[in-house]
């Protein structure tokens, strides 16, 4: 949807459209009026001033920021953080639309984000379309971070949507105004030859020992269905099926991992332009953003082996895992 300066550009209705919004919008936030007054002064309807007021959000007219850290999950958080020795759980809603749920756990990972980011931090990041999505609800407080982003992993091949992790960790670092540092290689290569040549390359080499030794990691979870690397291209559907035959049941930045949560990734492991599973659990906090029933036999897996020190998922899929992780 188009920002008020670029909806103002439009058609003398739509600018007319703008400022009844407006109107609607000072008359309920600024005086605290109620849909009733309001509809009276401006002369429409109760579900007119209903509509006005939710276009005022869409349009960014009106901008509503939460300054409380209180959780309506917090009982469900402290039961997940203690089952799977996390240091901390975040719990958004469900909802059945895939992007809305998308968008839920990302504007959790900025919460988060936000509140732990310090000058020296480093953090380095996976992919996922989830991750992409961060950078989207980080509202920067005005004071510069002196902290440095950088992906864990190559780029994918192609993607419908903007998922590679330089690209989430370039928005990252201009929005706290700090610095951000590139990975200059595929995620994914056709030997394990040229991978090892990539590897040797003494930028991608000094890129890969800097995102080892990052304070936090954030990355996402593929599952066996809706991996993003089968999305873009760099996985085949039939080396898909070869990993799930060897017991693979998600992945972690293009690093496949059985119901044990240990690697299981064939010949493919040696074609990766990435950190391993090990160095990735190596690294202090590590913050998995995911959630989906499609996700959770990942997510059990990935828990029980240590992989997360922080969960960001949603409220049935966190019952889910508690549920099966009481009865096992």
């Amino acid at each position: 949807m188009a920002s008020p300066r670029e909806a103002r550009t439009g058609t003398p209705q739509r600018r007319i459209d703008l400022d009844l919004i407006g109107k609607a919008a000072r008359l309920h936030y600024d005086f605290g009026l109620t849909h009733q007054q309001i509809s009276k002064i401006l002369g429409v309807s109760r579900v007119k001033v209903t509509r006005l007021l939710a276009q005022a959000r869409e349009t960014g007219i009106v901008q509503i920021a939460v300054n409380s850290d209180a959780s309506p999950y917090a009982a469900l958080e402290h039961a997940a953080a203690e089952r799977f020795g996390l240091e901390e759980a975040m719990i958004v809603p469900r909802f059945e639309d895939e992007l809305d749920q998308r968008r839920a756990v990302a504007r959790g990972a900025a919460t988060y984000l936000q509140r732990v980011l310090r000058d020296g931090t480093t953090v380095t990041m996976g992919f996922s379309r989830t991750l992409a999505l961060v950078p989207d609800f980080v509202r920067p407080r005005g004071r510069v971070v002196n902290a440095t982003f950088l992906p864990l992993v190559g780029g994918l091949g192609r993607t419908a949507d903007t998922v590679n992790a330089h690209e989430s960790t370039d928005r990252l670092a201009q929005l706290f105004g700090c610095r951000g540092e590139h990975l200059h290689a595929p995620a994914i290569v056709g030997s394990a030859e040229v991978a090892a040549a990539l590897r040797s390359e003494p930028m991608i080499q000094r890129a890969l020992e800097r995102a080892a030794r990052a304070d936090v990691a954030i990355v996402g979870l593929g599952s066996m269905r809706t991996t993003s690397l089968l999305e873009a291209g760099d996985l085949s559907p039939d080396a898909l099926k070869r990993l799930a035959a060897a017991g693979a049941v998600g992945d972690i930045a293009a690093r496949f991992f059985d119901a044990d949560g240990q690697p299981a990734e064939l010949d493919l492991g040696e074609r990766v332009i990435g950190l391993t599973l090990e160095e990735i659990r190596a690294i202090p906090v590590r913050v998995i953003a995911a959630a989906g029933q499609d996700k959770r036999g990942a997510l059990r897996a990935a828990l029980s082996a240590g992989t997360a020190t922080v969960l960001i998922s949603d409220d049935e899929t966190v019952i889910d895992l508690l549920s099966q992780a009481g009865s096992s």
